[in-house]
C-alpha cells in the first residue's frame, strides 16, 4: 500500500468555504498538507485529491508546487454524472453524492490498497505509521484508525461522529452515527458530553474515551466493487420513492458501505487507536485553535519533509 486518497470535494456548508484550502502557520500549510507530510515520511509515494471541478485551478496553484518532486499527485473530479453503468440521477439533483461516491471516482486511478482520509482533519505522524504497519500484518483487512471522543471535539458548536463497537479482538462490529455531539454543565457544574444517537430523540452522556470514526481508512481492493453496488441501490431505492422534496437528500456513505461488508461478507475491518493529537475545521472559530496547533507543530519541525 502507497497510496493516500484525499476526500477533498466537500462544500464547507457550515464553515463558510473551501476550509481544505485554508492555510496555518508562517509556514502556509493546509490541512491536508500536513497530513501529507506525515503520510510521506510513513512511506506514501502517491496521493489521490478527490475534488470538485472549480477547485482544480486552485489545487494546481496552491497545492501542487508544494507536493512537486515530493509524492506522485493525481487530482480527480467527483462528478454527478460518473456512475455504474445503465444507472442515472433523477432529476434535479445537485448536491454531491457524498463519501462512497467520491471513492468511486477514483477507482481507474487505484492499483492496489489505498488508505483514505478527509481534508479537513489533522490526524498526526502515528495514524499513517499504523496504517502502513497493520496493512502489512493484517493484508485482508480492511483498517480504521479511530480516536477518542473527548479529542476530536469543537468549542464552538455540536459535531457528528462514528461510534465504533468492536469486539475484543479488535475488529470493527458496528458504527454507530451520534449527532449534536458538545460539553455541557450537569447540574452539579460538571462538565459531562452529551449527543443524540441516531433513532433516538432524547441527548445522552456520552463516555468521553469512546472509540469515534474520524475517516482514517485503509481498504483492499474488494471495496470498490462493493461501492459500486451501494451506489446502485441507492439510487434505485430513491427512484422507487420518486419524492421531489428528497432529490437532493440521499447520499451514499462509505461508513455504510463498510457496515454492508461486514454483514453481507463477513469482511475484517481492524480497529487501530492513535493518541496523537487530532483536530479540525468544522466552524469558521475553530481557526484560531487550528493556527496555533500548525505554529507549535511547525515549530517543532514536524513538517519538514515540505517546509525546510
Amino acid at each position: 500500500m502507497n497510496t493516500l486518497v484525499i476526500l477533498a470535494a466537500g462544500l464547507g456548508s457550515r464553515f463558510g468555504g473551501n476550509k481544505q484550502l485554508a492555510e496555518f502557520s508562517a509556514a502556509k500549510l493546509t490541512l491536508m498538507e500536513c497530513n501529507i507530510c506525515h503520510a510521506i515520511d510513513a512511506g506514501f509515494t502517491k496521493v489521490i485529491f478527490i475534488i470538485r471541478a472549480e477547485l482544480r485551478d486552485l489545487f494546481t496553484e496552491q497545492i501542487l508546487p508544494k507536493l512537486t518532486n515530493k509524492i506522485a499527485v493525481v487530482f480527480v473530479e467527483q462528478k454527478l454524472n460518473d456512475l455504474p453503468l445503465n444507472i442515472a440521477l433523477p432529476e434535479g439533483r445537485t448536491k454531491p453524492l457524498g463519501t462512497a461516491h467520491a471513492i468511486w471516482c477514483c477507482r481507474n486511478n487505484i492499483e492496489g490498497d489505498f488508505s483514505v482520509i478527509n481534508a479537513d482533519d489533522y490526524y498526526g505522524k502515528n495514524a499513517f505509521k499504523l496504517l502502513l504497519k497493520n496493512n502489512q500484518e493484517f493484508p485482508e483487512h480492511h483498517l480504521m484508525v479511530a480516536f477518542q471522543l473527548e479529542k476530536t471535539l469543537s468549542e464552538f458548536g455540536g459535531v457528528n461522529r462514528g461510534f465504533c463497537q468492536f469486539d475484543r479482538n479488535n475488529l470493527l462490529l458496528s458504527i454507530d452515527e451520534c449527532h449534536d455531539i458538545k460539553r455541557v454543565k450537569s447540574d452539579d457544574s460538571q462538565q459531562k458530553i452529551t449527543g443524540r444517537l441516531e433513532h433516538h430523540n432524547e441527548r445522552c452522556e456520552l463516555d468521553p474515551l469512546s472509540l469515534t470514526s474520524m475517516n482514517c481508512w485503509s481498504f483492499t481492493l474488494d471495496i470498490l466493487p462493493a461501492l459500486e453496488a451501494y451506489i446502485i441501490d441507492t439510487i434505485n431505492n430513491y427512484n422507487k420513492e420518486s419524492d421531489v422534496n428528497k432529490v437532493n437528500a440521499f447520499e451514499c456513505y462509505l461508513p455504510n458501505v463498510v457496515m454492508q461488508q461486514i454483514a453481507q461478507q463477513k469482511k475484517a475491518v481492524k480497529l487501530l487507536t492513535s493518541n496523537d493529537l487530532w483536530f479540525g475545521l468544522t466552524f469558521p472559530d475553530d481557526i484560531a485553535r487550528v493556527e496555533k496547533s500548525i505554529t507549535n507543530l511547525h515549530q517543532q519541525k514536524a513538517f519538514v519533509t515540505l517546509v525546510s
